[in-house]
């Protein structure tokens, strides 16, 4: 499934494996809660992910995701790899980025910052289907109501 998004692509991942890697020695988007949040930084916010969230886990909702491709360049030339996937574990929002560029990911809560864009619909109505429980549903609205613009 492809979805023009203002002359970016967004499209279901049905063929590639992406791994989960947080890197080495990095504990930026991990701490001690077993519930996601954020803490502040000097960037901005930063996203903490719940301890109980394994390699396994995090590689699953990966893989459950949808990539995201935002350069023109990603539509005419077909990379096999996005900038970023969106997925959605237990209802709230995590966004991936890059660890190692053409093979893995790492990922953390997501959140609208300041003078960052929310996620477009589009995005939204495709993570709303991978949503299985009423509490998953639940968590969901109110994450978006309480990180989202």
């Amino acid at each position: 499934m492809k979805i023009d998004w203002h002359g970016y692509r967004l499209q279901q991942n049905t063929e590639m494996h992406w791994h989960y890697e947080r890197g080495d020695h990095r504990h930026k988007h991990r701490w001690k809660h077993d519930f996601p949040g954020f803490v502040p930084g000097k960037k901005g916010h930063i996203g903490k992910c719940p301890k109980h969230v394994t390699k396994e886990i995090a590689e699953k909702a990966l893989n459950d995701g949808v990539p995201f491709y935002d350069t023109p360049e990603a539509i005419e030339g077909e990379p096999p790899f996005p900038c970023k996937i969106y997925t959605v574990y237990k209802g709230v929002i995590y966004e991936a980025a890059v660890t190692t560029p053409g093979r893995s990911f790492h990922a953390y809560p997501w959140r609208a910052d300041i003078g960052r864009a929310p996620l477009p619909n589009s995005i939204l109505r495709e993570l709303k289907k991978k949503l299985k429980t009423q509490t998953e549903k639940q968590t969901f609205k109110r994450w978006l109501r309480k990180y989202s613009p």
